[in-house]
Protein backbone atom coordinates (compact mmCIF):
# COMPACT_ATOMS: atom_id res chain seq x y z
CA UNK A 1 0.00 0.00 0.00
CA UNK A 2 1.22 3.44 -0.84
CA UNK A 3 2.70 5.55 1.93
CA UNK A 4 2.53 9.29 1.52
CA UNK A 5 5.73 11.31 1.78
CA UNK A 6 5.02 15.05 1.85
CA UNK A 7 8.30 16.81 1.26
CA UNK A 8 8.38 19.63 -1.26
CA UNK A 9 4.67 20.44 -1.10
CA UNK A 10 3.98 20.91 2.59
CA UNK A 11 7.42 22.26 3.39
CA UNK A 12 6.71 25.30 1.25
CA UNK A 13 3.07 25.83 2.22
CA UNK A 14 3.39 27.38 5.67
CA UNK A 15 5.99 30.03 4.79
CA UNK A 16 3.80 30.90 1.81
CA UNK A 17 0.85 31.63 4.09
CA UNK A 18 2.86 33.41 6.77
CA UNK A 19 4.31 35.75 4.16
CA UNK A 20 0.89 36.18 2.60
CA UNK A 21 2.45 35.74 -0.83
CA UNK A 22 0.35 35.59 -3.96
CA UNK A 23 2.43 33.46 -6.37
CA UNK A 24 0.19 30.45 -7.00
CA UNK A 25 2.91 28.68 -9.01
CA UNK A 26 4.86 28.09 -5.77
CA UNK A 27 2.16 25.62 -4.76
CA UNK A 28 1.83 23.66 -7.98
CA UNK A 29 0.34 20.22 -7.43
CA UNK A 30 3.06 18.95 -9.74
CA UNK A 31 5.56 19.35 -6.87
CA UNK A 32 7.39 16.16 -5.97
CA UNK A 33 5.34 15.24 -2.92
CA UNK A 34 6.32 11.61 -3.35
CA UNK A 35 10.01 12.42 -3.65
CA UNK A 36 12.74 10.83 -1.61
CA UNK A 37 14.52 14.06 -0.64
CA UNK A 38 15.44 14.59 3.01
CA UNK A 39 12.78 16.39 5.02
CA UNK A 40 13.35 20.12 5.30
CA UNK A 41 10.66 21.39 7.65
CA UNK A 42 10.58 25.20 7.97
CA UNK A 43 11.92 26.60 11.23
CA UNK A 44 8.57 28.33 11.76
CA UNK A 45 7.15 24.88 12.54
CA UNK A 46 8.02 22.92 15.64
CA UNK A 47 7.27 19.29 16.45
CA UNK A 48 5.66 19.70 19.84
CA UNK A 49 4.22 16.91 21.92
CA UNK A 50 0.86 18.64 22.20
CA UNK A 51 -1.47 20.10 19.60
CA UNK A 52 -1.95 23.80 18.96
CA UNK A 53 -3.77 25.66 21.75
CA UNK A 54 -6.64 26.42 19.38
CA UNK A 55 -7.32 22.70 18.85
CA UNK A 56 -6.84 21.78 22.49
CA UNK A 57 -9.63 24.22 23.35
CA UNK A 58 -11.94 22.80 20.70
CA UNK A 59 -11.67 19.02 20.54
CA UNK A 60 -12.08 16.34 23.26
CA UNK A 61 -8.94 15.31 25.10
CA UNK A 62 -9.28 11.70 23.96
CA UNK A 63 -9.54 12.82 20.33
CA UNK A 64 -6.36 14.88 20.70
CA UNK A 65 -4.60 11.95 22.36
CA UNK A 66 -5.29 9.70 19.38
CA UNK A 67 -3.85 12.28 16.99
CA UNK A 68 -0.79 12.84 19.16
CA UNK A 69 -0.03 9.16 19.77
CA UNK A 70 -1.41 7.53 16.60
CA UNK A 71 0.21 4.21 15.75
CA UNK A 72 -1.42 4.10 12.30
CA UNK A 73 -3.04 6.75 10.10
CA UNK A 74 -5.16 5.65 7.17
CA UNK A 75 -6.47 7.83 4.35
CA UNK A 76 -9.81 7.53 2.52
CA UNK A 77 -11.48 9.58 -0.20
CA UNK A 78 -15.09 10.31 0.76
CA UNK A 79 -18.25 12.00 -0.48
CA UNK A 80 -21.78 12.60 0.70
CA UNK A 81 -23.88 9.45 0.60
CA UNK A 82 -26.72 9.71 -1.90
CA UNK A 83 -30.23 8.50 -1.11
CA UNK A 84 -30.35 4.73 -1.45
CA UNK A 85 -26.57 4.33 -1.15
CA UNK A 86 -25.81 0.96 0.46
CA UNK A 87 -22.03 0.83 0.13
CA UNK A 88 -19.33 1.34 2.73
CA UNK A 89 -19.59 4.32 5.08
CA UNK A 90 -17.24 6.15 7.42
CA UNK A 91 -18.85 8.60 9.87
CA UNK A 92 -21.95 8.61 7.68
CA UNK A 93 -20.02 9.50 4.51
CA UNK A 94 -19.66 7.31 1.44
CA UNK A 95 -16.21 5.77 0.98
CA UNK A 96 -15.05 6.46 -2.58
CA UNK A 97 -11.61 4.91 -2.30
CA UNK A 98 -8.46 4.42 -0.24
CA UNK A 99 -5.43 6.68 -0.42
CA UNK A 100 -2.96 4.68 1.60
CA UNK A 101 -1.33 4.60 5.00
CA UNK A 102 0.67 7.65 6.04
CA UNK A 103 4.38 7.14 6.57
CA UNK A 104 6.06 8.49 9.68
CA UNK A 105 7.26 11.46 7.63
CA UNK A 106 3.79 12.07 6.24
CA UNK A 107 2.22 11.93 9.72
CA UNK A 108 4.77 14.40 11.03
CA UNK A 109 4.28 16.92 8.25
CA UNK A 110 0.48 16.73 8.45
CA UNK A 111 0.65 17.14 12.22
CA UNK A 112 3.01 20.09 11.98
CA UNK A 113 0.93 21.90 9.36
CA UNK A 114 -2.64 21.06 10.43
CA UNK A 115 -2.61 20.26 14.11
CA UNK A 116 0.22 22.31 15.58
CA UNK A 117 -0.42 25.46 13.59
CA UNK A 118 -3.14 27.74 14.99
CA UNK A 119 -2.79 30.38 12.27
CA UNK A 120 -4.69 28.29 9.73
CA UNK A 121 -7.90 28.41 11.80
CA UNK A 122 -10.54 31.04 12.49
CA UNK A 123 -13.11 31.35 15.28
CA UNK A 124 -15.63 32.89 12.88
CA UNK A 125 -18.44 30.83 11.34
CA UNK A 126 -17.78 29.98 7.70
CA UNK A 127 -20.42 31.00 5.17
CA UNK A 128 -20.16 27.84 3.07
CA UNK A 129 -21.20 24.20 3.03
CA UNK A 130 -18.74 21.43 3.88
CA UNK A 131 -17.64 19.41 0.86
CA UNK A 132 -16.24 16.05 2.05
CA UNK A 133 -13.02 15.13 0.26
CA UNK A 134 -10.47 13.31 2.45
CA UNK A 135 -10.85 11.39 5.73
CA UNK A 136 -7.82 10.64 7.89
CA UNK A 137 -8.29 7.97 10.56
CA UNK A 138 -5.85 8.26 13.49
CA UNK A 139 -5.67 4.92 15.33
CA UNK A 140 -4.23 4.44 18.81
CA UNK A 141 -4.86 0.99 20.24
CA UNK A 142 -8.56 0.26 19.82
CA UNK A 143 -9.60 3.92 19.78
CA UNK A 144 -9.55 6.26 16.80
CA UNK A 145 -10.14 9.86 15.77
CA UNK A 146 -11.34 10.74 12.28
CA UNK A 147 -10.44 14.04 10.63
CA UNK A 148 -12.41 15.15 7.57
CA UNK A 149 -10.82 17.64 5.17
CA UNK A 150 -13.18 19.79 3.12
CA UNK A 151 -12.58 22.03 0.10
CA UNK A 152 -13.58 24.46 -1.53
CA UNK A 153 -15.18 25.22 1.84
CA UNK A 154 -11.89 24.89 3.76
CA UNK A 155 -12.51 23.14 7.06
CA UNK A 156 -11.55 20.23 9.30
CA UNK A 157 -14.21 18.17 11.03
CA UNK A 158 -13.05 16.01 13.94
CA UNK A 159 -15.07 12.89 14.82
CA UNK A 160 -14.54 11.04 18.08
CA UNK A 161 -17.10 8.84 19.80
CA UNK A 162 -20.29 10.94 19.61
CA UNK A 163 -18.44 14.25 19.40
CA UNK A 164 -18.25 16.19 16.14
CA UNK A 165 -16.22 19.41 16.04
CA UNK A 166 -16.07 21.59 12.92
CA UNK A 167 -13.07 23.91 12.51
CA UNK A 168 -13.05 26.81 10.06
CA UNK A 169 -9.74 26.60 8.16
CA UNK A 170 -10.31 29.55 5.82
CA UNK A 171 -7.00 31.25 6.75
CA UNK A 172 -5.22 28.02 5.79
CA UNK A 173 -7.24 27.25 2.68
CA UNK A 174 -4.07 26.80 0.60
CA UNK A 175 -2.72 24.22 3.05
CA UNK A 176 -5.98 22.25 3.05
CA UNK A 177 -6.29 22.39 -0.73
CA UNK A 178 -2.74 21.15 -1.31
CA UNK A 179 -3.11 18.25 1.11
CA UNK A 180 -6.40 17.21 -0.49
CA UNK A 181 -4.92 17.42 -3.99
CA UNK A 182 -1.91 15.33 -2.98
CA UNK A 183 -3.95 12.60 -1.31
CA UNK A 184 -6.57 12.49 -4.06
CA UNK A 185 -3.87 11.55 -6.57
CA UNK A 186 -3.21 8.39 -4.54
CA UNK A 187 -6.80 7.13 -4.65
CA UNK A 188 -7.21 3.41 -5.20
CA UNK A 189 -10.25 1.17 -5.05
CA UNK A 190 -11.37 0.46 -1.48
CA UNK A 191 -11.82 -3.12 -0.29
CA UNK A 192 -13.25 -3.93 3.13
CA UNK A 193 -10.53 -4.98 5.63
CA UNK A 194 -13.11 -7.12 7.44
CA UNK A 195 -14.00 -8.91 4.21
CA UNK A 196 -10.32 -9.60 3.59
CA UNK A 197 -9.74 -10.81 7.15
CA UNK A 198 -7.34 -7.97 7.93
CA UNK A 199 -8.89 -6.96 11.26
CA UNK A 200 -7.29 -9.05 14.02
CA UNK A 201 -7.91 -6.95 17.11
CA UNK A 202 -6.78 -9.40 19.78
CA UNK A 203 -3.61 -7.45 20.52
CA UNK A 204 -1.31 -10.48 20.37
CA UNK A 205 1.99 -10.51 18.42
CA UNK A 206 1.88 -13.09 15.63
CA UNK A 207 5.59 -13.33 14.76
CA UNK A 208 9.07 -12.37 15.95
CA UNK A 209 9.00 -9.03 14.12
CA UNK A 210 5.79 -8.07 15.92
CA UNK A 211 7.28 -9.15 19.25
CA UNK A 212 10.15 -6.77 18.62
CA UNK A 213 7.67 -3.96 17.89
CA UNK A 214 5.98 -4.66 21.23
CA UNK A 215 9.32 -4.65 23.02
CA UNK A 216 10.21 -1.24 21.59
CA UNK A 217 6.81 0.44 21.74
CA UNK A 218 4.67 -1.22 24.41
CA UNK A 219 2.86 1.38 26.59
CA UNK A 220 4.11 1.63 30.15
CA UNK A 221 0.75 2.77 31.53
CA UNK A 222 -0.86 0.41 34.03
CA UNK A 223 -4.61 -0.04 34.52
CA UNK A 224 -6.25 2.30 37.00
CA UNK A 225 -7.56 -0.69 38.93
CA UNK A 226 -5.54 -3.83 39.63
CA UNK A 227 -8.46 -6.18 39.22
CA UNK A 228 -7.96 -9.63 40.63
CA UNK A 229 -4.58 -9.01 42.22
CA UNK A 230 -5.91 -9.59 45.71
CA UNK A 231 -3.70 -6.91 47.22
CA UNK A 232 -4.93 -5.21 50.34
CA UNK A 233 -3.93 -1.78 49.01
CA UNK A 234 -6.67 -1.98 46.38
CA UNK A 235 -9.45 -3.15 48.70
CA UNK A 236 -11.62 -1.28 51.17
CA UNK A 237 -11.57 -2.20 54.89
CA UNK A 238 -13.97 -5.02 55.66
CA UNK A 239 -17.41 -3.68 56.55
CA UNK A 240 -20.00 -5.32 58.84
CA UNK A 241 -22.39 -7.57 56.98
CA UNK A 242 -25.65 -5.93 56.04
CA UNK A 243 -28.90 -7.59 55.11
CA UNK A 244 -32.05 -6.40 53.41
CA UNK A 245 -33.89 -6.60 50.11
CA UNK A 246 -31.37 -4.30 48.34
CA UNK A 247 -28.20 -5.62 50.00
CA UNK A 248 -26.04 -8.46 48.84
CA UNK A 249 -25.61 -11.15 51.52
Amino acid sequence: MKKLYFTAVLCCILPFICANAQEEDLLSTDADFLGEEALDIPQTITSRETLADFLIRKIPLAAARNINKAEKVHCYTVDEAANGYDGYLIDGLAVRGACGELSAEGRKLIKDNLFQNSIIYSDSVANCNITPRIMLRYIYGLDHTDVLLSYPCPSLTVFHDRNIVILNAAPGSVVVEQIINAYSKLEEKFYSPALLGQMVANGQPQNQAQKEIIRLNAPTDTPRKKWGTGTQTDTQPQQPKKSGWNKLK
